[in-house]
């Protein structure tokens, strides 16, 4: 069984999880709350995919190439992909490398092709906005997240997603906390991917 395979088997099983009195104090506090969050975006964004994935300095750091030793491997998909253009599972194991791997451009390439072939896909969906957020496109990413949303209205790691875009990227606080009080609201013990209660960070994000 893949890597992908069984992310996503435990996001299933997890269903409902998504996915700190002076001046000074309150500054420190400020930049705790700050790390915290920080933190939760490198985790969704680089951990979701890799269980064992280091850290990115920051959630919209450059790519990382491929290593050299994985250059065949990705030969090989996109040579099955050229051989087998109507297959999505194809296009979309190929988009699932490339995400792994660090290759974002190559990976909303794969995945644009494979959800024209089957748009029915809100896991595709939801890693195709990953994908368009690491190239910097952010309102690409909010309509797949939101597309996903709506194949799938249990599919709350893309909903989480997309506060995270709207409050990190798009400067829109307002919309961010929109999101997640509407699946806080349909699920009151939703939690955020290291397994705080998702309540407790939109209180943070309100401060």
């Amino acid at each position: 069984m893949g890597i992908h395979q069984q992310q996503r088997e435990q996001e299933e099983e997890r269903a409902g999880m998504i996915k700190k009195s002076s001046c000074i104090v309150l500054v420190v506090m400020a930049l705790l709350v700050g790390a915290f969050i920080g933190n939760t975006v490198t985790m969704l964004y680089m951990g979701q995919r890799q269980e064992s994935a280091p850290a990115a300095a920051t959630a919209t750091s450059a790519p990382v190439p491929a290593p050299a030793a994985d250059q065949e491997a990705l030969a090989r998909l996109e040579q099955a992909a050229a051989d087998n253009p109507a297959s999505a599972d194809v296009w979309v194991n190929l988009g699932n490398f490339c995400f792994d791997n660090g290759l974002p451009e190559k990976a909303v390439r794969a995945y644009e092709h494979a959800l024209e072939l089957s748009p029915m896909r809100a896991d595709v969906w939801s890693d195709l906005g990953v994908m368009y957020r690491q190239a910097t496109q952010f309102h690409k990413a909010i309509n797949a997240f939101e597309q996903a949303a709506r194949i799938d209205t249990l599919h709350t790691i893309s909903r989480y997603n997309m506060g995270i875009v709207y409050y990190y990227d798009l400067n829109d606080r307002d919309s961010a906390l929109r999101v997640w009080k509407g699946l806080l609201a349909e699920n009151p013990d939703a939690k955020t991917p290291d397994g705080r209660p998702l309540a407790d960070m939109i209180r943070d994000v309100e401060k």
